[in-house]
């Protein structure tokens, strides 16, 4: 029982870290994102894997909803839901770089606005790292780092 008690500790802590390390990265991404709307949308049309006249729209939707994201998470409002966004966006941009990395293309991944990093080994790495910090965020949030927890945590606490 101790070590159940003992390891479900460690798997808090870790949740705790990964929503600080979440934050960092897609907080800064995503506000990088929102002003340079523009060149966003050349990166996004760079990996080729929507029609051009989508890829404004795109851009501007994956930058405010990181942003949003980052916030809610900042805030502590529906910790959860704001994992679980982060987790899809970034499931998106490991399948794009990824699927760059197979055809032999090297671009600007657009993480950070104008200038980001060239498509690697090293942001697939890092975006499947956060990804892992998103479903620790998820999996083991029971409410302690949320303003408003959603109604699992509720549910959970009431029982």
């Amino acid at each position: 029982v101790l070590l159940v008690v003992a390891s479900s500790r460690l798997w808090v802590a870790l949740a705790g870290l990964a929503i600080a390390a979440v934050l960092a990265v897609i907080g800064a991404r995503g506000s990088g994102r929102v002003p340079f709307a523009a060149a966003f949308a050349i990166a996004v049309r760079g990996y080729k894997l929507i029609p051009f006249s989508l890829s404004n729209l795109f851009a501007i939707a994956v930058s405010w909803s990181e942003l949003f994201a980052a916030v809610m998470l900042i805030l502590g409002i529906l910790t959860r839901k704001a994992a679980a966004a982060i987790f899809i966006l970034l499931l998106v941009f490991i399948a794009a770089i990824s699927t760059t990395m197979v055809r032999g293309m090297v671009i600007d991944c657009g993480c950070f606005g104008e200038g980001g990093a060239s498509t690697s080994w090293i942001l697939l790495v890092r975006n499947t790292l956060m990804l892992f910090g998103a479903f620790l965020i998820i999996r083991y949030n029971d409410g302690w780092m949320s303003v408003y927890p959603g109604r699992r945590a509720r549910t959970s606490a009431t029982s």
